[in-house]
């Protein structure tokens, strides 16, 4: 027959050994991350667990038996046990605390604290109480054979342990909201089971059913603490650490959630980034600029509803999921919002700045839609408020879905179509107003594409954001030399032509030696080839552009900077980099009246000031020719002369050069 006070020694002795793997493995994670207090109290409740079950296990070998060894043994192995008992009391409750309120002891100021208090001096009182014990018996006796003996006071103390228990319970209740539901019945588990225990170890004398209870509790606390710093971590890594939002992970999950619970159709995505961020960085410094985040991610939490969310996606990108009701109230935040920052080392200042964001929203209609797509169009509805609209905010609306996909259509065939050689070549006559004759032109381009003509307009935006815009412009480039080599066989006087280049190409550092090797390979004159380029682009340095400039200049060619005017470093672009021609945006032309005629005459001047040639585009009306002349610019071009002309029309034109 098993004998049950073997089983329940074994069992000691298993649990005594678990508890201390649990402490040594603990110590690891203590020594790794010495401010984790949960760590650092797990390690010593096991530890303290571990002494307790083995002295437990050395009073029931000894328990009774004759001998000068048995006379210590089971003397210090009471003592002991008795100690950690009152010792644990005190590590549970610090868990509690600090499960609750992240911190505990006797100075700390949290809810509760005087109750904790109560259970430290309780505590205290018992560890007292069991050394007096000790030569006076006052809990226990033993007597000539060894056997253990309690005296009345222990219920004494065991009364009071439970009142421990009851104070904690009571705090545990009180703030059961501060935590999940597995770490509150956890926690609970830590003060009832040894409860139990203490009730039924009171009925069954002789076993150690509370001792084997602290055990089995302070392994729960540890697979807990387990538990609750591994959804920690899982917690942080939806979080990203400049403000705390949701980084782009959690806010998939948090839309997840909100599908699942089949609400997701309630809510909308915002995608925003704050306007000219870098320019804060740049004025007051790095750390003011992460303070604007911090702020500006602050107030925006503050109007958000508690079933709302913001999330960072890096940078000044965020992302605003909240019900569609409330849009406009974030909208009007998004235009213009004051954010207070100190800045400066040594003497710090304080600032008050005004942010504003430019949005894509993405009003969500489809029940089951993947949390990914959501943020996609939201995004795309960014880049295209940025990109091409220019609006503060863009919606992603079935048209914008449709004329993206229209692009993206157009993007498969623009390099077949460069292949097919589609693009034809027009050119636009120069007019000198005072002699009324052809002086030059500017070559175009358009796509001739299943009998249909599709402007410029509607796919060099899509040749731009792929590069394909690049090889557009060499293709242009040959066919203009190719044509000028023609026409001068024919005999005919040529102008000089014109040919755009965009801002991309400047990624190419050969560019300058590029051009000149076309134009060399149809030995052409140089003179009959200008460069335009446009200074609307910044998304290269005004030095890269300086220096190109240089280079063709060089190789012998002229530079005229196209669109002036319309870009935000015009003047800046003119000190920095010589050009030959300046070309005023058509914008000024069409509005030559009131502010913008004394802009437009303050830059005619300035040009003839800094001996540049000047040409005017996009002259409609006889008007505006005579303002501009009135004005002194003597060359344009326009559809009040001529539209963009075919190759062999522009023939007959380079024929006939007077106009009427």
């Amino acid at each position: 027959m098993i004998d049950p006070l073997s089983i329940q020694k074994t069992f000691l002795l298993f649990e005594a050994s678990f508890c201390l793997f649990v402490s040594l493995f603990t110590a690891l994670l203590v020594i790794n991350d010495k401010k984790n207090y949960k760590n650092q109290i797990v390690m010593g409740g096991n530890f303290f667990a571990a002494i307790l079950l083995f002295s437990d296990f050395l009073t029931y070998v000894y328990d009774g038996v004759p001998g000068k060894t048995a006379f210590v043994m089971i003397r210090v192995a009471n003592f002991v046990l008795f100690l950690t008992t009152f010792l644990i009391v005190i590590t549970i409750t610090m868990y509690v605390a600090v499960q609750l309120f992240g911190t505990a002891g006797l100075k700390a100021k949290i809810p509760g604290q005087k109750r904790f208090r109560t259970v430290y001096w309780i505590a205290v009182f018992c560890m007292i109480v069991l050394g007096v014990s000790q030569f006076t018996d006052l809990l226990y006796y033993f007597d000539e054979n060894n056997a253990y003996h309690r005296n009345p006071f222990f219920f004494v103390t065991m009364g009071l342990v439970g009142i421990c228990l009851l104070l904690n319970i009571s705090v545990l209740i009180e703030n059961r909201k501060r935590v999940d539901l597995v770490t509150f019945l956890s926690m609970l588990a830590y003060i009832l089971i040894p409860g139990i225990a203490t009730i039924i170890q009171s009925i069954f004398y002789g076993y150690s059913f509370v001792n084997i209870s602290i055990g089995f509790v302070l392994i729960i606390m540890f697979i807990e603490n387990s538990y609750s710093q591994s959804q920690e971590v899982l917690r942080i890594s939806k979080l990203e650490v400049r403000t705390g939002l949701l980084n782009e992970h959690g806010c998939i999950g948090e839309l997840m959630a909100l599908r699942e619970k089949g609400k997701i159709c309630n809510y909308c995505a915002v995608y925003f980034d704050i306007s000219k961020f870098s320019y804060f960085n740049r004025k007051y410094g790095m750390i003011a600029g992460d303070m604007i985040l911090k702020n500006y991610s602050a107030k925006l939490r503050e109007m958000l509803k508690p079933d709302e969310f913001l999330a960072r996606e890096g940078s000044d990108h965020f992302i605003a999921v909240i019900k569609k009701e409330n849009l406009e109230e974030l909208l009007d935040f998004l235009k213009e919002t004051e954010v207070s920052i100190t800045y400066g080392i040594g003497e710090e200042k304080s600032v008050v700045v005004k942010v504003s964001s430019v949005a894509g929203v993405f009003e969500i209609n489809e029940e089951y839609m993947k949390a990914e797509d959501i943020l996609s169009n939201a995004y795309t509805a960014l880049l295209y408020a940025k990109t091409v609209s220019k609006k503060s905010v863009d919606y992603m609306s079935d048209e914008l879905k449709e004329k993206l996909e229209n692009e993206r259509k157009l993007k498969g065939t623009l390099f077949e179509a460069l292949e097919k050689e589609e693009f034809q070549v027009y050119y636009q006559p120069k007019i000198d107003i005072n002699k009324n004759t052809l002086c030059g032109g500017e070559a175009l381009v358009r796509w001739l594409h299943d009998d249909n003509v599709i402007p410029p307009e509607e796919f060099i935006p899509v040749m731009e954001k792929n590069d394909s815009v690049c090889a557009l412009d060499f293709y242009v480039l040959r066919h203009v030399c190719e044509d000028i080599k023609e026409w001068q066989k024919e005999g005919l006087e040529i102008p000089t032509i014109s040919v755009n280049l965009s801002r991309r190409n400047l990624s190419n550092d050969n560019l300058a030696k590029d051009i000149d090797n076309i134009v060399k390979a149809y030995g052409i004159s140089k003179d009959l080839i200008e460069i335009e380029i446009t200074e609307t682009n910044d998304e290269f340095p005004t030095r890269v552009l300086r220096e190109f400039v240089s280079a063709l200049h060089e190789l012998g060619y002229k530079v005229a900077v196209d669109d002036f005017g319309c870009g935000a470093a015009s003047l800046s672009l003119l000190r920095e980099t010589d050009f030959d021609t300046l070309k005023i945006d058509k914008g000024f032309i069409h509005s030559a009246f009131d502010k913008n005629l004394t802009i437009l005459t303050h830059i005619v001047n300035l040009a003839k000031a800094i001996d540049m040639k000047i040409v005017a585009e996009g002259v409609e009306t006889e008007k505006q020719k005579e303002i501009l002349s009135d004005l002194g610019v003597s060359i344009v071009q326009g559809y009040f002369y001529d539209r963009p002309l075919p190759k062999d029309e522009m023939v007959s034109r380079m024929t006939n050069r007077m106009y009427n």
